[in-house]
């Protein structure tokens, strides 16, 4: 069985928040308006999600808006505690340590990479909305935008993963799962050759079947999530927020994919976000608004791999109608 690698977590969270960039330029009153107007941003989009996606959930407990390093700190400590809970023992060896600080040093470098790109996350764990101020500050600026309207959408954008969780409690427990099958894979040097000669790329080769049907399925079901979450915040967008079509413009995410991406689909951010936000549209032109929060009665009711590029599919087989 595998196991989980040594990581100075206390040394990821310092060099998450040293690596995190540059912010942008700012005064004090400028920052506490700043802050203060995404607060009032959370709440208000806690009270429009829960009017407009007919979802049964409940808004984020707890809402934190931070700079880049405090969130790289705090994810850091989110990905201890996922990790710990998968039933992977721990590391052992004289180089446990030195292959801590190594791991750690990696892991505070990604944290600090994506806290330069991110504007919002939720985590289902805590119930906890973050909110990047110097991000959403930054692009603000960038392009113009109109402030409260932008930092609602991305504020409705975040508190609909909160319903999503909190309306389907057995959603990050399925998640962390499927998550675990992909973590203890093995598989051996003989049988990743063979697969490679026969054509089917690396990435895919080093995953047992079973491992990659996990994978497959926790990409669907997170393409479910951040799509309906952009639908949802468009949704909202078209009756409170007057400058959603310039929003939705700036972020159709048409860029082509990575080399990364293209070798692990499952990391390609820009193609869960888009080929998501098309299935919900699709669903919802053919059935109604509605008719995706069955997708949260059950983890049988989660689309598979093949159904969101087929909506139609999906709906014939959890509505029993297209």
């Amino acid at each position: 069985m595998e196991q989980l690698p040594p990581i100075d977590w206390c040394l990821a969270g310092r060099v998450g928040g040293c690596t995190s960039g540059e912010l942008p330029a700012a005064s004090r009153p400028e920052v506490l308006a700043l802050v203060a107007s995404l607060r009032l941003a959370a709440r208000r989009a806690g009270e429009l999600v829960a009017e407009v996606s007919g979802m049964p959930g409940r808004p984020a407990r707890r809402v934190v808006v931070s700079d880049r390093a405090t969130w790289a700190r705090g994810a850091t400590g989110m990905a201890r505690a996922a990790l710990d809970e998968l039933s992977l023992p721990g590391p052992s060896g004289p180089l446990r340590g030195l292959r801590g600080v190594a791991h750690g040093v990696l892991a505070g470098i990604g944290a600090g990479w994506v806290g330069r790109q991110l504007l919002g996350q939720f985590d289902p764990a805590s119930s906890t909305l973050f909110l990047l101020a110097p991000n959403i500050l930054q692009l603000q600026r960038i392009h113009g935008f109109r402030m409260q309207d932008f930092q609602l959408w991305v504020a409705a954008h975040e508190q609909t993963h909160a319903f999503q969780f909190s309306a389907a409690p057995w959603l990050r427990d399925h998640l962390m799962q499927r998550f675990e099958t992909v973590a203890v894979d093995e598989v051996g040097f003989l049988e990743v050759t063979r697969e490679v000669v026969r054509g089917r790329g690396v990435a895919r080769s080093m995953m047992s079947p079973s491992a990659r049907e996990a994978l497959q399925e926790v990409t669907a079901t997170m393409t479910l999530l951040e799509g309906h979450a952009d639908f949802v915040s468009d949704t909202l967008g078209a009756r409170r927020i007057p400058t959603v079509r310039r929003l939705r413009r700036a972020f159709a995410r048409t860029s082509p994919p990575t080399m990364l991406a293209k070798l692990l689909p499952a990391i390609d951010k820009d193609a869960q976000y888009r080929d998501g936000l098309a299935f919900c549209r699709a669903v919802s032109a053919r059935a109604g608004k509605k008719a995706l929060t069955a997708a949260y009665d059950s983890p049988e009711a989660l689309p598979r791999p093949g159904e969101i590029g087929e909506p139609i599919a999906w709906l014939r087989r959890v509505h029993g109608t297209a």
